[in-house]
């Protein structure tokens, strides 16, 4: 591609960013008639009241702020194109629990609210993920993800079979809570401490790259679920990303997030 083919498609690619702004506008107004809704109902406490309100202000923010760092991406920090996902992937978060929260309206009014916010934000979800895939460098089909990296003989990582993204570490060490040092787990969507004297047992399992045997293992020691991170069926492990991850609450409550890989096989990776 040419010098001026370069400059004339970075020139397309900021126009189209610069035009998310006319759904990001949509979802601002659809924003400001759910703030208006809460406050009109009185039958609503002023603590839960903020509160609610406080999710959907978070959701618009999220956006706005995952727009500013596309538009960073898009000048060549391609740095800022993980910062944008993370914005964008916590606004469709705040989505579901802002969807539970106002269903507790038993009101026709609830109904075309959560279709307005639902369709506003698809077309942000969609407008983004468009810069997403042309921005993001290709991964060269020559290129090596390995199932297992190893760190050091007391840490193991865990990559993204699609784009090589660390999903996954385990490693002797000190969790949050910890006094002493444990087994420390950390996934797409949580972190948590197991006795270190189970690390070696785990550890002999990674060497072999045997992650059917690691998700078994954490399913008998870590949780029900398993590795968050692994889909059984593919026997591979995905990001947080490719593994599709939503969130679910129940009355504004965190529920479970689901998981469905680019398979389509899918299941609750944490509850």
């Amino acid at each position: 591609m040419s010098s001026n083919d370069k400059v004339r498609n970075k020139g397309k690619i900021k126009e189209r960013i610069w035009k998310i702004r006319d759904y990001i506008q949509e979802l601002e107004n659809v924003k400001e008639g759910i703030i208006h809704f809460l406050h009109s109902r009185k039958k609503l406490d002023d603590v839960t009241k903020d509160l609610w309100i406080s999710d959907v202000k978070g959701l618009y923010f999220n956006i706005v702020s995952s727009w500013e760092m596309l538009s960073s991406a898009s000048e060549g920090n391609l740095k800022f194109l993980d910062k944008s996902k993370t914005f964008l992937h916590n606004a469709r978060s705040l989505l579901a629990k802002i969807v539970s929260e106002i269903k507790y309206f038993k009101e026709e009014l609830v109904l075309n609210l959560i279709a307005e916010i639902e369709n506003s934000f698809e077309k942000c979800w969609n407008a983004f993920y468009n810069e997403f895939d042309i921005l993001t460098p290709e991964i060269k089909s020559t290129k090596h993800i390995k199932r297992v990296i190893k760190v050091s003989d007391s840490e193991y990582h865990l990559p993204c079979s699609m784009c090589g993204k660390i999903s996954v570490e385990c490693k002797i060490g000190y969790g949050r809570f910890d006094k002493n040092e444990s087994l420390v787990y950390s996934g797409i969507t949580h972190s948590r401490s197991l006795k270190k004297n189970l690390a070696s047992q785990l550890f002999k399992l990674f060497k072999k790259e045997d992650l059917s045997k690691v998700h078994s293992f954490m399913k008998d020691h870590l949780c029900h679920e398993g590795v968050d991170a692994y889909c059984p069926k593919c026997d591979k492990i995905y990001c947080w990303e490719h593994y599709k991850a939503r969130v679910e609450y129940d009355d504004g409550f965190y529920d479970c997030t689901y998981g469905e890989c680019p398979a389509g096989h899918r299941r609750m990776i944490d509850d």
